[in-house]
């Protein structure tokens, strides 16, 4: 895992399977995305539970401003 502007973190497929829990903690702690990419391209992001929710609930809250 390795660090770049704008992106926390950036890991490879690779690198998750053999540090899943490091990659994990990582995730929860820092309360922010991890870039999974494979063959160098973006592939997923790794994000806590507690963020997923925090952006579920910002993207509900503008769909509602954006609905009225």
């Amino acid at each position: 895992m390795y660090l770049t502007k704008g992106i926390d973190a950036i890991a490879t497929i690779t690198e998750l399977r053999s540090n899943t829990s490091e990659l994990l903690e990582y995730a929860k702690e820092t309360d922010k995305g991890i870039l999974i990419q494979k063959n160098n391209n973006p592939y997923a992001v790794l994000i806590s539970y507690e963020l997923y929710e925090k952006l579920l609930a910002s993207d509900m809250a503008q769909k509602k401003k954006k609905g009225k």
